[in-house]
């Protein structure tokens, strides 16, 4: 009994604690993976709603610039047909 003491502290101090340790190390630096994962698409979630909204935006403009030239166009149209007349 006395001799399987040495060997079991051995394989605790040089196995089972390097190896505890080693799997909380990774087990911490996969939590801040995972945190940074979370925060990097939450961010790219943001920037796609903030390129929507831009892109929806511009195409209200646009929409208002293409109506205010047709009611030119129909204007002058109009203005020309009186003058033919």
């Amino acid at each position: 009994m006395d001799e399987t003491l040495p060997f079991v502290d051995a394989v605790m101090q040089y196995l089972i604690v390097p190896a505890v340790v080693w799997l909380w190390m990774l087990h911490k630096t996969q939590s801040l993976h995972a945190t940074d994962i979370a925060v990097l698409r939450a961010e790219a979630v943001a920037r796609d709603v903030a390129r929507k909204e831009e892109r929806e935006a511009t195409a209200a403009q646009l929409d208002q610039i293409l109506q205010m030239l047709q009611t030119i166009n129909g204007r002058i149209d109009g203005m020309m047909s009186k003058g033919e007349k």
